[in-house]
């Protein structure tokens, strides 16, 4: 709509300039034309229809959703619209939308965030929103709630065990007991798929009484980890202290990771 009447508005400029112009070349009457009724008004006409629509698109880009349900939003991309309010600038993300116990989905969203905020807006990060109630496509950002780690963690277990991740790993990820563990061998057992990979390991685990102990492990884990999993490497696990061999690595995740996690949508 904002393209049709923007043509309109450009028609009805041209035709108010063009014509006197085309009349004073060929020898016509321009005053005639200009003192015709209908002359300024469509000069007006043609003005609001080119501006008018910009600055309603700009005022309506501003609203945005202030109450709904809470959610976490990962940033695909992220790009400034050249708008500012109040000397902050406005932008438009491209995110991944992940509500507690539903499956994820993308969405659009324009903000103006402060530039003392600006550097936490990049694309692979995670921002706090609010989802409308009526229209899942309508999302806001949470300025009242920032995504703590906790949560974070509960939605990222969620949609591991929605890709295949056993409950009772993600179990021993929260419930578990931490500590440092030494690679002692490390050997691939092929890719899973185009972004994870098997490993079979050998680790020498030092719990916190101080006893070490040997334990031999079979482990997915992201390609781009693979780096943090070398032998000699010393890693955080978290262990079930009743069955030590019941283990998941601590490592640190790439937004490529987070990507391909919190990116599966519906």
């Amino acid at each position: 709509m904002k393209k049709i009447l923007l043509t309109i508005g450009i028609l009805c400029i041209a035709l108010v300039w063009g014509l006197p112009m085309y009349l004073n070349i060929t020898g016509g009457d321009v005053l005639e034309v200009i003192d015709q009724p209908w002359y300024h008004p469509l000069l007006y006409i043609g003005i609001a229809l080119i501006f008018i629509p910009t600055i309603l698109s700009t005022v309506f880009s501003l609203k945005t959703v202030k109450s709904g349900k809470s959610a976490v939003g990962l940033i695909e991309s992220i790009q400034q619209t050249g708008t500012y309010i109040n000397e902050q600038p406005q932008i438009q993300c491209k995110v991944i939308v992940t509500c507690q116990g539903e499956d994820s989905y993308p969405a659009e969203l324009r903000a103006v965030v402060p530039l003392t905020s600006l550097a936490q807006f990049q694309p692979g990060a995670l921002i706090p929103l609010l989802v409308s109630p009526k229209d899942p496509s309508k999302i806001g950002i949470d300025w009242k709630g920032p995504v703590s780690q906790a949560e974070a963690q509960q939605l990222l277990n969620e949609q591991m065990i929605k890709q295949g991740v056993s409950p009772e790993m993600m179990n021993i990820a929260t419930q578990g007991q931490q500590a440092y563990a030494k690679i002692i061998d490390v050997v691939p057992l092929g890719d899973i798929d185009a972004h994870k990979i098997s490993l079979q390991l050998t680790l020498s685990m030092t719990q916190p009484s101080g006893e070490t102990l040997t334990v031999n492990v079979q482990k997915e884990i992201f390609k781009s980890s693979l780096a943090q999993v070398q032998q000699g490497q010393i890693i955080r696990v978290i262990y079930l202290p009743e069955d030590p061999s019941q283990l998941v690595l601590s490592l640190q995740s790439e937004s490529a990771d987070l990507q391909h996690v919190f990116g599966a949508t519906r």
